[in-house]
């Protein structure tokens, strides 16, 4: 489906819907627009093809500053509003009610973030079922204490050049969640993207 672009505190967002005939709709938060993160990323496209061909609908987004959104990179604050403005949208144009949350990276934390205030945002319909965190990026980000929920998996390849994998595997063992290590993976799962794909039902 093509691209559209929906009203946002920055002006506006550039969003990419996938629906289907689904009761469940999967939100993907993309890596660090810094580093070249998009929505384009092959590890976010990766998931989305997946999700796409479970029957789910899908959407992904270019936060602030990416791609045709307009703005400028907020360190994670503004990104976290446009995470927002995303689901709030998404609510009124999907069927879905049951959401999965994913990201990658820094999207991951981006993520997190809006699981731990999901509630407080309100917003229609949507219920939110899973938390998928790929590569979370626990050392540059505040992840201590978010409140995620109990259907949450951490997914890391334990040769991550990118973020320690013993810095990800400390943070998720202070949570009561699912922790996954894919043997042999870097940050960017080059030759082990069929092997993240399995870690995403359970």
């Amino acid at each position: 489906m093509s691209d559209v672009h929906i009203s946002a505190p920055t002006g506006s967002l550039q969003v990419r819907p996938i629906w289907q005939v689904s009761d469940t709709l999967v939100v993907i938060c993309h890596p660090h627009p810094l580093f070249g993160g998009t929505m384009d990323n092959k590890v976010v496209t990766t998931l989305a093809r997946f999700w796409r061909r479970q029957g789910y609908s899908v959407l992904m987004f270019n936060f602030r500053g990416v791609g045709s959104s307009s703005g400028q990179h907020d360190d994670g604050i503004g990104e976290i509003e446009d995470l927002r403005t995303v689901l709030q949208w998404a609510s009124q144009n999907s069927t879905a009610d049951r959401l999965i949350l994913a990201g990658f990276s820094f999207g991951a934390y981006i993520a997190a973030a809006g699981a731990d205030r999901f509630a407080d945002w309100q917003i229609e319909r949507l219920q939110l079922q899973q938390l998928i965190l790929v590569a979370p990026a626990v050392e540059n980000y505040a992840m201590a204490n978010l409140q995620l929920p109990q259907q949450t998996r951490v997914i890391i390849g334990d040769q991550d050049e990118v973020v320690s994998p013993s810095a990800m595997m400390a943070w998720a063992k202070t949570y009561p969640l699912d922790l996954v290590i894919v043997p042999n993976a870097g940050h960017f799962f080059h030759g082990r993207l069929n092997d993240l794909t399995t870690q995403l039902v359970w």
